[in-house]
């Protein structure tokens, strides 16, 4: 395994524990909580996308930079011109830092009913990058070896068969 292939299985890996509580926390009703870990979501694995495909990438030197990332990662990923993110995932950066912090700004945050729909399919999008997947966590709640995880992966998630397929786990496999 190359090291890249190890990196971004790593940054893949944390950018799902923030997807599967995402899911989780919208619902059960926790918006702020929950569009806070999707946002961290999508920024890590479009961090381990861009991992993946561009050897010069430093993460921390990306900072929450999304629109400069969705630039990157249309001029090195194939088909990376594809990618869509919706706008509120992270304009003026309100997820990543009013649905953290009170603010006197009078700032707020919105939170759409396609949420949880749009957080599935950007993940899916960005998962489908990247070739290389092996022994992630991902990969593991779709086999059903992490079977809580994999009951708040799908529910309500219709990526699962397109997930399934990109990671080539049959449904007879799967819990």
């Amino acid at each position: 395994m190359k090291k890249h292939e190890r990196d971004y299985i790593i940054w893949q890996n944390r950018a799902f524990r923030f997807y599967i509580a995402s899911r989780l926390l919208a619902n059960k009703e926790l918006y702020g909580p929950g569009a806070f870990c999707g946002n961290q979501a999508i920024e890590l694995l479009m961090k381990a996308t861009l991992i993946f495909w561009d050897k010069s990438f430093i993460p921390e030197d990306a900072s929450h930079k999304f629109k400069k990332m969705l630039y990157s990662i249309g001029n090195k990923a194939p088909i990376g011109k594809k990618l869509s993110v919706p706008e509120y995932l992270f304009a003026d950066q309100r997820y990543q830092s009013v649905a953290r912090y009170p603010s006197s700004s009078r700032k707020g945050i919105v939170i759409p009913s396609t949420f949880v729909e749009d957080l599935d399919s950007v993940f899916t999008d960005l998962v489908a990058l990247v070739p290389f997947q092996f022994n992630s966590e991902l990969l593991h709640a779709l086999s059903g070896k992490e079977y809580k995880k994999l009951l708040t992966l799908r529910r309500g998630n219709k990526q699962m068969r397109r997930l399934r397929k990109l990671l080539r786990v049959s449904i007879s496999n799967a819990a």
